[in-house]
């Protein structure tokens, strides 16, 4: 599970570059869009993304999301996503 963490955070950094150069720590309950708990870290993705991110974490894995029983509406933390692709494989 190590490893999968570890190349969504790379992907999401990738991604959002401005995350990596601020420092933000991505953790497992940082939500994707928006919070929805007091407090809860927030990564700020917007859908297209949010897209991306699933597109590049398909090619990566070799996994197609829409093949399993994962649905991308679910997927609202960072810990989600790791989960649903360590899920996949």
């Amino acid at each position: 599970m190590t490893e999968v963490w570890n190349v969504v955070t790379r992907a999401i950094t990738g991604i959002r570059p401005d995350l990596g150069e601020s420092g933000t720590v991505i953790t497992r309950d940082a939500a994707l869009f928006y919070a929805t708990e007091t407090g809860q870290p927030v990564l700020g993705l917007d859908s297209m993304e949010a897209l991306e991110l699933i597109t590049v974490l398909e090619r990566e894995f070799g996994v197609e999301l829409a093949e399993t029983g994962i649905r991308i509406t679910d997927l609202r933390t960072a810990g989600d996503v790791a989960d649903a692709m360590a899920g996949a494989l």
